[in-house]
């Protein structure tokens, strides 16, 4: 596939605000449809992705034509700071996103077997196919009144895509839905739709284990690391900004490790070897991305009041959970979180983070839970919370509008 020449750019008076949001939905958009094209050897997503990151790049270079001519006084600059700092980083993302889906297009062999542990994660990625007529004609926001705690990422709606479709497209049977969000809540909506989920793990032998296993969890730290990256840009939260930090350094050690083993151990042959190196490289530079959003926090730079608001109005959202004092000690599982489609990103105890806990993780009063949840499921979660008698910060009910 020959190396496409940048688009042509000229300056547009297009607002960083909105720039920037694209750059955010997008980038991290492409992230996982990118895994989900090498998980199914799809080359048409994977050419979806390589058009979309065409897009961002001209986006960045508006966005840095428009926050330039922004910039009247020194405050300015500082704050303009974070803004550059998340743009860079949500072009990398892209980048990343791009390159793994390219080994899709060059017909790189990765096996089965490793392909598959990118379906190891907390959070799923799906094709549902729409079967069910009772449902031809729904809009997407209709199906999130119904349903929470799944996120539609694409449509495969005959020979195109729609990518990041919006609330008011109405899906059609025979549509492939590429849907994101926690096994249990995609297991729900498939089922509704009349299809059925079957994430099947392929026979491996002990070096297909071992690798694919060590990708999953490189997959899930570098997702851990984008989500913890804007909670603490948003929140002002050093803490999880110096998490960030630490995990970036294991991220490297595991990916020099990674890459050492492919190339000494893993019995493959010298094109699968190639492809699994770049595909580390890959989730390697998403951690770096992660990085990059914090850096102007670490620095004691202040955030621009743009990128804060980005974050905040995002599809995805990171909220804090503060256990009372007078909590019965139990397990993360039996809070049954996921039944919602809500991730607990990290727990914090006393003054540490532990990113990514296990389902068997003891929750112990005082204990701060880090949790990623759709918009759309905050009435439902609340409602959970107030149950557990689970404080809460970050989560907002919508209000409905009078008419």
């Amino acid at each position: 596939m020959p190396i496409k020449a940048p688009r042509p750019v000229k300056y547009e008076p297009i607002p960083v605000y909105e720039l920037l949001t694209d750059m955010s939905e997008y980038s991290r958009l492409m992230i996982d449809l990118a895994y989900y094209s090498v998980v199914v050897n799809d080359s048409s997503l994977a050419y979806e992705v390589q058009r979309v990151e065409d897009k961002l790049d001209a986006a960045w270079s508006l966005l840095v034509m428009q926050a330039s001519l922004a910039v009247k006084t020194v405050r300015d600059a500082e704050e303009m700071v974070s803004v550059y700092r998340m743009a860079n980083a949500l072009d990398k993302l892209s980048d990343s996103a791009a390159d793994i889906a390219m080994l899709v297009l060059r017909g790189t062999g990765i096996s089965e077997q490793v392909r598959a542990a990118l379906l190891e994660s907390e959070e799923v990625i799906a094709r549902i196919t729409v079967r069910n007529k009772a449902y031809e004609g729904f809009s997407i926001e209709r199906l999130y009144e119904m349903m929470t705690g799944f996120n539609i990422i694409a449509i495969r709606r005959e020979d195109h895509w729609i990518i990041n479709p919006d609330e008011e497209t109405e899906i059609k049977v025979g549509d492939i839905l590429i849907v994101r969000g926690t096994f249990d809540s995609l297991s729900l909506v498939a089922k509704m739709l009349g299809d059925e989920i079957a994430l099947k793990k392929p026979v491996t032998n002990v070096m297909e284990e071992k690798l694919a296993k060590k990708i999953a969890y490189l997959k899930n730290i570098s997702d851990v690391m984008i989500d913890l990256a804007f909670h603490a840009i948003v929140n002002n939260d050093k803490i999880a900004a110096n998490e960030v930090l630490n995990l970036e350094e294991a991220v490297d050690e595991l990916a020099y490790k990674m890459i050492l083993y492919i190339l000494s151990e893993y019995n493959g042959d010298p094109e699968e070897k190639a492809g699994l190196m770049s595909f580390v490289t890959s989730m390697e530079n998403i951690a770096d991305a992660a990085t990059e959003l914090i850096v102007p926090l670490a620095s004691n730079l202040p955030i621009h009041p743009i990128v804060r608001r980005v974050e905040e109005e995002s599809v995805e959202q990171v909220a804090k959970l503060k256990i009372p004092e007078n909590f019965k000690e139990r397990t993360l599982e039996s809070l049954a979180l996921d039944d919602l489609g809500v991730l607990v990103i990290a727990l914090y105890r006393n003054n540490k983070i532990i990113p990514m806990p296990k389902p068997d993780t003891i929750v112990k009063p005082g204990d701060i839970l880090l949790i990623k949840y759709y918009s759309g499921t905050e009435a439902n979660l609340i409602e959970k919370l107030e149950a557990l008698n689970i404080e809460y910060e970050g989560i907002e009910e919508e209000e409905e509008e009078e008419e």
